[in-house]
């Protein structure tokens, strides 16, 4: 009963959240209910657990990479936000339930074995999501979560209509048990499938915030707390991806691998030249990391259209991407916090006020940017490496050069803020502990990722890209 327990015990935190406790006894809860969902997932590490209810839940490496991602951020989270409310007194009863709701119905994602499960749950992230992003009722910060509510609610109405043609497809199948689709594969229809294919994708593209569908990004991530981007940019986005490589375990079976993969590798580029070009103008620190994910969001389909060692490069950079958003949103956050504004001008000579914070913020730029010894440098070159070998050189080039200019646009940003006329914050100059500690232990993670793949860790890789033909 693994299975139901990953998806119970956050849900039963979340009811738990609204008893009347101060924000401080709510953390402590949180961190509760993230230890014993990270003791959950561990165990399955050992052994997956068995199927539940007829097959429709069933946790494949797929799922388990991505349950591990959810429990891990989360627990950064619960560490993070100790010392973030040490100096919030707004109310935390509704922010810590949703982020609980959320993490049940991720749970939920993960373990869907039925498409049209896998749309309920996503949908459900969507809206328990919401939510988080006005924490601090600004009209701004209410304005940003109505344009990602209008913009992602439209990709999950097309990701519906997908599903209803996924269903048309399935006719002679009698269902959308992912199963039942891979083994009747050669009973799908052909034209009606390459409808739902193209819906599908372009319904989850815009849940991840792929190009063009991505202008909700930068506004959701500007005005959310360094807290919620965290979850929606690591995890929330990365649940559609997951919905995705769905869709391509079924290309796979079907031979509508290299059709589907022509739609990847077209928004996967799409999605790395915009961000290359917008992040040059920009000011704000926040804004410029929603471009970066952007980025990033573009690489993981890109990889996973180009197959092969791409598709190992793709979910390796899952991975990497999340322990990468840990780092830039929680610094930050933070900035924003001690600040009270993410914006350069607002933010100068944080070396010099808090330079603990100064140097996260040197990190989050170069781990997010992917140099070297993190992570996310050894997952990028994996997927431009089988650009190469698929013998795509004007792609890998122009991958190259959109990824050197987010690089620069970047780095103008955060050598600016790190450097110069140092000013005057809104809180005291005191470095917070577990603040940076949640930093520092998603900087350690992706150091280690960089220079040491555990055995465990590279076989479960290896094991969910064969389910998607990589």
């Amino acid at each position: 009963m693994i299975v139901l327990a990953l998806i119970l015990v956050p849900f039963t935190g979340a009811l738990a959240a609204f008893l009347p406790l101060k924000n401080a006894g709510r953390c402590l809860l949180f961190l509760a209910v993230t230890l014993v969902h990270a003791g959950l997932v561990a165990s399955c590490w050992k052994q997956l657990p068995p199927p539940q209810f007829d097959g429709a839940l069933v946790l494949d490496p797929l799922g388990l990479i991505m349950l591990s991602i959810d429990t891990v951020l989360f627990l950064s989270l619960a560490v993070y936000m100790i010392g973030y409310f040490e100096h919030e007194q707004r109310n935390n009863r509704y922010f810590m339930a949703c982020l609980l709701f959320v993490l049940s119905a991720m749970s939920v994602v993960a373990v869907s074995y039925h498409m049209g499960l896998l749309w309920v749950s996503v949908e459900t992230t969507t809206l328990l999501s919401a939510p988080l992003i006005s924490f601090h009722r600004t009209p701004q910060s209410l304005e940003a979560t109505w344009k990602y509510l209008l913009i992602c609610s439209v990709g999950i109405a097309l990701a519906l209509m997908g599903t209803f043609f996924l269903a048309i497809a399935a006719h002679d199948v009698h269902t959308l048990l992912l199963p039942s689709l891979l083994n009747g594969a050669p009973l799908l229809l052909v034209n009606w499938l390459k409808l739902s294919v193209i819906f599908l994708f372009v319904g989850y593209g815009c849940k991840m915030g792929l190009a063009p569908t991505h202008s909700w990004k930068p506004e959701a991530y500007g005005q959310a707390t360094g807290m919620v981007v965290v979850v929606m940019a690591g995890a929330l986005t990365q649940c559609a991806f997951l919905a995705l490589l769905r869709v391509s375990q079924i290309c796979h079976r079907t031979g509508l691998g290299e059709f589907y993969g022509s739609i990847l590798i077209l928004s996967g580029f799409l999605s790395l030249v915009v961000p290359a070009l917008f992040v040059l103008g920009e000011r704000n620190i926040k804004r410029a990391f929603a471009y970066s994910s952007i980025e990033h969001m573009g690489l993981l389909v890109l990889g996973l259209g180009l197959g092969g060692a791409g598709v190992f490069g793709a979910l390796f950079h899952m991975i990497n991407n999340a322990l990468a958003k840990v780092i830039m949103f929680f610094t930050a956050g933070s900035i924003a916090q001690k600040y009270g504004s993410s914006r350069v001008g607002d933010v100068r000579g944080i070396l010099h006020v808090y330079p603990v914070t100064g140097m996260f913020l040197i990190v989050a730029f170069l781990a997010g940017t992917g140099m070297f010894p993190f992570a996310t440098f050894h997952s990028e070159l994996m997927i431009l490496n089988a650009a190469i070998a698929s013998r795509q050189y004007v792609l890998a080039a122009a991958v190259v050069a959109c990824l050197a200019l987010v690089f620069v646009g970047i780095g103008r940003i955060i050598l600016d803020a790190a450097h110069g006329e140092a000013t005057a914050p809104v809180l005291e100059k005191k470095e917070n502990l577990f603040m940076n500690t949640a930093i520092g232990l998603g900087a350690a993670g992706l150091v280690v990722l960089g220079v040491w793949l555990p055995v465990p860790l590279e076989r479960v890789i290896r094991a969910a890209a064969a389910l998607v033909g990589g």
